[in-house]
């Protein structure tokens, strides 16, 4: 049975929007460490691919630096971008074989937009929430709409964590399966996004300043 696509991007839900923000939303952005992998395995051998270049805000409830519970929709919006050719899979001819199945020069990004979500039952809490969300995922020039659950989760020392796991099929998205070596390599359809995603501290304290009516 095939699982649902998502995407590496996509991976995420508290990350977010590029475009016009609502004047009552807060932006997050996230810390450098956030990172989105890609694992897949072949004929030969697994890989492991990575990239912690991610171009994502999150637009948040001015309430969420509070009590989540108090919040009927802690997620105002997001957008995700990744530059195709900052993902590593700790080798230089992987890489470019990556980079050609994924045509990267064609298409440079892989995009997700978040469409829609649903906080799941009895998982709210007053720092913490699970969602399936819906967003459309585009990679090598295809958009496909796709489900994804996220767990986010504000932190005591004031960061704000997401983090989800999916596997997609890359035919989904009309990608080939690549094979090398005259055939004797041969890369698995299936391949597994995980993304482990955070908003620094500061920016946090800053949110909650300013819903507490500070930052002025």
């Amino acid at each position: 049975m095939k699982k649902t696509l998502i995407t590496v991007s996509a991976l995420i839900a508290v990350t977010a929007t590029a475009g016009a923000q609502s004047a009552s939303a807060i932006r997050l952005r996230l810390d450098p460490t956030s990172e989105v992998t890609i694992e897949g395995t072949s004929s030969m051998h697994a890989f492991h691919c990575k990239t912690n270049k991610i171009n994502a805000y999150v637009d948040v409830d001015p309430g969420y630096a509070k009590d989540l519970t108090k919040v009927a929709r802690p997620i105002v919006s997001v957008k995700v971008n990744i530059v195709v050719r900052t993902l590593s899979c700790g080798n230089g001819q992987m890489d470019k074989n990556m980079y050609s199945t994924l045509d990267a020069d064609k298409n440079p990004l892989i995009k997700y937009t978040m469409s829609n979500y649903d906080i799941l039952d009895g998982t709210k809490s007053p720092a913490a929430f699970a969602a399936k969300t819906t967003g459309t995922l585009s990679i090598a020039g295809q958009e496909k709409v796709i489900n994804m659950k996220i767990n986010a989760e504000r932190l005591s020392d004031g960061e704000a964590t997401a983090q989800a796991e999916e596997a997609i099929l890359m035919t989904d998205f009309g990608i080939k399966p690549p094979s090398f070596m005259f055939g004797r390599l041969k890369v698995g359809n299936e391949v597994t996004v995980k993304f482990n995603l955070k908003a620094g501290p500061e920016l946090l304290a800053q949110l909650a300043s300013i819903s507490n009516g500070g930052g002025k």
